[in-house]
């Protein structure tokens, strides 16, 4: 059943000063096609309720940005499809509009084809802001909102690209899975070849927000990394990058792969790495891409290391978290220059026979800093023992993590760490601070520095355990 409005009803959108995002329903991807590996979309989504399926190629402010197969009778995207990078369109900062997009086309085709996202008045076939308040539940993005930067940022943030999730699944979902097809698709870029992405939810449950708006019980995301097969027509090729992505990375991979991740939003366990073929079977689904440069016998191999790719990126990450938590501040020495002048500039300005008491109340400092060196360096060795021993634990936690998957760069990164740690020792036990007061700061930043490192060995021990 479809709804229909009348000019009334556009009257209102205009008195509203409706804040415009192009969403247009079609009736193949082919306006937006070259968000498709190959520009062929997924197989094997039509098959079942394709009666309740749009197709809508997200536009912004005159510009597609991803696309997007809807489920009107769930109310959630079966997927959305996009692009790294794709940052396409005027040059804004990205926001989260407040509410979010819907789009009144899936309800009456009639109707401009933008999405609105300050009334209620179109949703019988959609999910509405309305749906998700008072809910445990929020908005889950299918295509990221950190992925690309300014209007595709903005531009995800339609309820035709999200499912309801809970706050710990998404956040989950995020550092699991966005986080690390984010780092993936950098190092696609990195070789000149372009990223194809697919992410969509599966298994819906008995849950509905408002008797609306289903609850998917899985999510998943499939990746291909390839050069274009047609760069004509691709305003994907001239965007700019995610600047807050790109950057030193050491991690590199010159050929073309593919891969999967699989979330269980119910049981909040963590999220699988799969094969595109592996996400395909458990879909029912034919072919996510056309093509991705490698066949069914390949596709194995390239996994692994895919996999062995994935753990570097993890050790980079936990040594890098390392070195930000040993590295040493060193106190900032005292000016004894300016001390100096200070004590001839007073015995310029003040009698002769006051001199003598000026050099004493500037030596008596001095002579508190020799006696009080033994019992700061004693200060200065324990907490550079308790440094040593949160490293050394931190060490052992990325050894173990690395050793239950595949071992890549231990003994180079290990060592790094252990160099690091010695030399905070050093500078730490042989450089003595000039006063009294760089003491005092030089203590409180190793207590700082201790009870951080604490706190990031809690963090990983929940994390091992």
């Amino acid at each position: 059943m479809k709804l229909t409005q009348g000019p009334a009803g556009l009257l209102c959108l205009l008195l509203f000063h409706l804040r415009a995002v192009g969403g247009k329903v079609v009736e193949d991807f082919q306006e937006c096609s070259w968000f498709f590996q190959g520009k062929v979309p997924p197989q094997g989504f039509e098959n079942h309720s394709s009666d309740n399926l749009v197709r809508i190629c997200q536009k912004y402010k005159d510009r597609y940005h991803f696309a997007t197969l809807y489920r009107t009778d769930l109310r959630i995207p079966v997927y959305s499809a996009y692009r790294y990078p794709c940052s396409v369109g005027e040059e804004e900062e990205a926001h989260t509009p407040s509410p979010w997009f819907h789009e009144p086309q899936i309800d009456d085709l009639s109707l401009p084809d933008e999405m609105v996202n300050n009334i209620n008045s179109h949703g019988e076939l959609q999910a509405l802001n309305s749906d998700y308040k008072g809910e445990e539940y929020q908005q889950g993005h299918m295509y990221p909102f950190s992925l690309n930067n300014k209007t595709s940022a903005t531009s995800s943030c339609t309820l035709t690209n999200a499912v309801p999730m809970t706050q710990g699944a998404n956040m989950n979902w995020y550092h699991e899975v966005e986080a690390m097809v984010a780092k993936l698709a950098r190092t696609c870029h990195k070789s000149g070849r372009l990223m194809y992405l697919v992410t969509g939810s599966a298994n819906p449950t008995e849950k509905k927000l408002k008797d609306r708006v289903s609850v998917p019980g899985s999510v998943w995301t499939t990746l291909c990394c390839t050069f274009p097969q047609d760069q004509d027509n691709d305003p994907c090729q001239s965007s700019p990058v995610n600047e807050e992505l790109e950057g030193e990375h050491e991690v590199t991979y010159d050929k073309d792969f593919s891969y999967a991740f699989m979330k269980d939003l119910e049981s909040e366990a963590s999220a699988e790495y799969l094969t595109v073929s592996e996400v395909q079977r458990r879909l029912g689904a034919d072919n996510i891409f056309n093509s991705c440069g490698t066949d069914s016998q390949d596709e194995g191999e390239i996994s692994k290391e895919i996999e062995e790719l994935i753990n570097q990126i993890k050790m980079n990450m936990d040594v890098q978290e390392i070195k930000e938590d040993i590295v040493p501040q060193i106190p900032s020495e005292v000016n004894v220059a300016t001390a100096d002048d200070d004590l001839v500039m007073k015995q310029n300005e003040t009698p002769l026979e006051q001199s003598g008491e000026e050099i004493n109340e500037a030596i008596s400092p001095s002579i508190i800093n020799i006696l009080l060196a033994p019992f700061e360096m004693f200060a200065n060795a324990t907490m550079t023992l308790a440094h040593l021993i949160a490293a050394v634990l931190r060490v052992f936690q990325v050894l173990a993590a690395t050793c239950l998957r595949i071992p890549f760069g231990i003994i180079y990164n290990s060592a790094s760490c252990l160099a690091i740690m010695a030399e905070y020792l050093f500078v730490t036990v042989f450089s003595v601070p000039q006063d009294l007061l760089s003491i005092m700061l030089s203590i409180a930043s190793d207590t700082a520095n201790a009870i951080s490192c604490v706190g990031r060995l809690f963090k990983y021990l929940v994390r091992i355990l």
